[in-house]
């Protein structure tokens, strides 16, 4: 079970907006609402407005986030590399498989160039990667963009089963809600950039 320890915060004067290890968050919005820009704002890239507050009960969180690049930019040179980069401790290519495997990778090699990859395949190695760090918070930014309804609905299920048995928050920013209406915890909609969003109840 996830490690209900772990928890995102955010204050204004009016609300708060509060997440638990294991929950994924959906962020909403109409295009261009602020929706990326709250996802670099939980990353710490950029600062909240005046009168906000992001906490995480983790003394010292591990973030990852996903950016709505196409095509991705890679940090190594192989599969291999670009799963092992920035890890404190090494993998053995025995784990490294067994990674790829969980994440739906089994025909990519881990001497394989990222480069080479297509859009899900790309995010799935992103997640396969993030899986390795053990982060306390994902950012994920449209990761279901040109995916095809099938392939959307697959990614979406395999990140809900990750997380239950995981210490991670994932926060999604999106604008295809039906991809992940079966998995998500939470419904956050972004109506202003300078706004905390709001916690829709259904």
């Amino acid at each position: 079970m996830p490690d209900s320890a772990n928890k995102l915060i955010l204050n204004s004067a009016e609300c708060r907006l509060e997440a638990n290890a294991g929950e994924l968050i959906l962020l909403t919005g109409d295009v261009g609402s602020g929706k990326s820009l709250w996802l670099k704002r939980l990353a710490q890239l950029v600062e909240l407005p005046k009168g906000l507050t992001f906490n995480m009960a983790d003394s010292a969180p591990v973030v990852r986030m996903l950016f709505d690049r196409w095509p991705s930019s890679w940090l190594g040179q192989t599969v291999e590399e670009e799963l092992m980069f920035g890890l404190k401790d090494s993998c053995s290519a025995s784990q490294l498989e067994q990674t790829l495997l969980q994440w739906g990778l089994m025909d990519v090699a881990l001497t394989a160039e990222p480069q080479a990859l297509n859009r899900l395949q790309s995010v799935r190695l992103s997640l396969a990667a993030m899986d390795l760090a053990k982060p306390a918070l994902v950012l994920l930014d449209n990761p279901s963009a040109a995916l095809s309804e099938e392939m959307a609905l697959n990614l979406s299920k395999d990140i809900a089963s990750w997380l239950k048995n995981s210490n991670t928050i994932v926060v999604v920013a999106t604008n295809r809600r039906q991809d992940w209406q079966t998995v998500l915890t939470q419904t956050w909609n972004v109506k202003s950039p300078m706004q905390l969003p709001e916690c829709v109840k259904y």
